[in-house]
């Protein structure tokens, strides 16, 4: 059996420019280690500690993220565009997924920055999706997932393939030294060409400037001035 850790296939929200005329522009162009990929990662090898642990990425930048931390072998997949609507991205991870044969389970991150692709890569799939997972420990034959449920946590108990979408709680502790991350890019590492299916994807209808009204600023100069100058504008725009 295999269990697979997804990192690295998300574009970092806070690169995110978007322009007067709506233009979105990126200030990398490129997908980024996320914040949850570690963890996700971490639960992959929790799940399924007899298992080869096998991590999924895009062909750019580092792949040895996931070997750093117990993975076996990294695929990378080449010929999707960074740019990808979640549908496609999500086509192209489960195609690589079905391609890789006896898949017990699926271990991504990233649901804060492209929070649609976990579920439809399940949908994708056929495999029912748990989110906002904190931690698995396998019971014989059923997983017990610990997810976060309203102020507290849940215990969900599943069998078969399934995918789990991670949202760490903190930053990595215990990062891989160097020693790690260079005998990490000895492991294999196989770039096969993605495939995406006929999905849908969505088309912007058109662009427009959001209306915005003029600031008021006051002389800081005079601080029981500008205090009684803002308690005025607050009154006068019914705030206070």
């Amino acid at each position: 059996m295999t269990s697979i850790a997804i990192f690295k296939w998300a574009m970092n929200p806070h690169d995110e420019r978007v322009g007067s005329d709506g233009q979105i522009k990126w200030l990398a162009e490129r997908p980024e280690v996320g914040d949850d990929d570690y963890a996700a990662v971490q639960v992959a090898r929790d799940a399924a500690p007899d298992d080869e642990l096998v991590g999924l990425t895009m062909a750019s930048g580092d792949t040895a993220f996931a070997a750093a931390r117990g993975a076996e072998r990294t695929v990378a997949l080449q010929g999707v565009d960074i740019l990808a609507q979640p549908t496609e991205v999500a086509s192209a991870l489960a195609n690589a997924v079905k391609a890789m044969g006896d898949v017990s389970l699926v271990s991504i991150g990233d649901s804060a920055w492209s929070p649609m692709v976990p579920s439809l890569l399940a949908a994708q799939l056929g495999w029912p999706c748990i989110l906002a997972v904190d931690a698995v420990r396998p019971e014989g034959d059923t997983l017990v997932v610990t997810r976060r449920f309203g102020a507290g946590t849940q215990d969900v108990a599943v069998t078969g393939p399934v995918v789990l979408a991670v949202a760490a709680r903190r930053e990595e502790g215990a990062k891989p030294g160097m020693r790690q991350v260079l005998q990490a890019r000895k492991r294999p590492v196989d770039t096969v060409t993605a495939s995406i299916g006929d999905v849908p994807t969505l088309e912007a209808a058109g662009l427009r400037e959001p209306t915005a009204q003029a600031s008021k600023l006051f002389d800081g100069a005079d601080p029981a001035a500008a205090a009684a100058q803002l308690v005025s504008a607050l009154q006068s725009e019914g705030v206070l």
